[in-house]
């Protein structure tokens, strides 16, 4: 059953949660992604039959919450993120960030570490728009981004995202991969290495960023690409739970 928590800034986020008598877990979704993506049930699955609390939900301008994508930007979605984590949870929890959902598990981890007993990413993209949009500009393309005021990415599936300069600068007041990360909790990795959106070396520079855990693991998968939602993918991030879950 799906709920609606409002704001205390004005905004209504959709979410679902069960209750559990073990470590709870956090689902923090991808960019222009919701709750109702193939991992975060999967993953619901999971904690259900295993007695683990969970909650995933749609960040502003994602889903069922209020607002519309193109207006919301990274700043908006952690806000979401960190008010409901502390609103509906008890004690500390485990996230599971998938691509953009990993910034958000990371910026989490260094803002509120008194939540947070072990991660989990699944293709993380901390920084993304600042490392794979705005570095990979010459000069003439970012003076017509600012000019327009957006851009379009094509990937390499056909799909296509549009960004606006407002979502850049915004991302740039929330780097996470600037200066090292503190914490020695459980960290476990998972990328693909056929990933074309998301490259497989920035989760070693978010493995080298994070001190401090003697718990660290990257796991790659040759034949994976992004999104890490085939039958034996999943598996592995049942296996990756299990191995967490067993330590937490």
């Amino acid at each position: 059953m799906t709920f609606f928590l409002k704001t205390p800034y004005g905004n209504t986020i959709a979410y679902n949660q069960i209750k559990g008598n073990k470590t709870g877990i956090v689902f923090l979704s991808g960019f222009g992604s919701d709750m109702q993506g193939k991992k975060a049930l999967f993953i619901e699955k999971w904690a259900k039959k295993n007695d683990h609390s969970f909650l995933r939900f749609d960040y502003s301008g994602h889903g069922l919450s209020s607002g519309k994508l193109e207006k919301t930007c990274f700043s908006d979605w952690y806000r979401d993120s960190e008010f409901l984590i502390k609103k509906l949870t008890t004690g500390k929890q485990v996230l599971i960030g998938s691509s953009m959902g990993g910034w958000i598990m990371l910026m989490l981890t260094k803002r509120i570490p008194h939540k947070v007993k072990s991660i989990i990413g699944l293709a993380p993209a901390p920084d993304f728009p600042k490392l794979l949009i705005w570095d990979k500009m010459n000069m003439t393309q970012k003076k017509d981004f600012i000019y327009n005021k957006k851009i379009k990415i094509y990937n390499k599936n056909d799909t296509m995202n549009e960004f606006s300069y407002h979502f850049i600068k915004d991302s740039f007041k929330n780097l996470v991969l600037m200066n090292n990360i503190t914490f020695n909790g459980h960290v476990y990795i998972f990328h693909g290495m056929q990933d074309h959106d998301v490259p497989y070396s920035l989760s070693f520079d978010i493995i080298n960023k994070i001190k401090g855990s003697k718990k660290a693991k990257l796991l790659l998968d040759k034949n994976a690409g992004h999104r890490l939602s085939d039958i034996s993918q999943l598996q592995t991030i049942k296996n990756i739970m299990h191995e967490v879950l067993n330590k937490t």
